[in-house]
């Protein structure tokens, strides 16, 4: 071996030890290790939202993650509801991670995304200061007789990730996670099927693990 291939050697080696140890450790801890919750319980979670919250994704989620999640979906409910709820359901559960999916029907209502975008901060900004870390959601894609707002869904979407990036928070990147699947999909071309709501808890359970 000459000294230009030893030299060579040894420092992929120090550049793979490297490696491994920054993958050691970031790859073993999970969201909210280290955090301060206060008075909240860091094993109760809230998922709060719409009809595709009220779907179902919480129970399975829960499921996954041995710990209850709280579905406080309420159908046809836009991102104004979450803004006014969100104090008292912190107030009641405690929760140390609150799970925020809102935007459908203020798409379909023809709501301003500075409007959207507005309430949205408001909910994580309370979470945050109630020491619950919360987890914000890009909307699912629209088919079908909702196809008419598909293009206004990923507009949006990119807006919430601009916030959740402006705010430090996690995502649970909901359009990159469905793709171009329309199976996922409900007939109504809005709500997602069984395997669609179980994705959605995937991709929650995957953000906070």
């Amino acid at each position: 071996m000459n000294s230009f291939t030893g030299w060579l050697c040894r420092v992929v080696s120090a550049l793979a030890v490297t490696l491994w140890m920054t993958g050691c450790e970031k790859g073993g801890g999970s969201l909210g290790d280290g955090h301060d919750f206060g008075a909240n319980s860091p094993n109760v979670l809230i998922a709060i939202g719409d009809s595709i919250t009220r779907g179902g994704y919480p129970a399975i989620l829960s499921q996954m993650l041995g710990k209850p999640v709280a579905n406080l979906g309420v159908g046809g409910s836009t991102s104004d509801s979450g803004a006014s709820r969100i104090n008292p359901a912190l107030a009641k559960y405690k929760p140390g991670f609150v799970l925020i999916l809102y935007g459908a029907n203020d798409v379909t209502s023809g709501h301003s995304f500075g409007s959207v975008i507005g309430n949205l901060q408001y909910m994580v900004q309370a979470a945050k200061a109630n020491q619950s870390i919360p987890v914000l959601a890009t909307l699912t894609p629209m088919y079908g007789e909702h196809s008419t707002w598909a293009g206004s869904v990923k507009a949006l979407n990119e807006q919430i990730r601009a916030l959740a990036s402006s705010e430090g928070v996690a995502l649970a990147d909901l359009e990159s996670a469905f793709g171009d699947s329309p199976q996922l999909i409900g007939e109504d071309g809005l709500h997602p099927t069984a395997e669609g709501q179980r994705l959605i808890a995937q991709t929650f359970f995957d953000v906070l693990n």
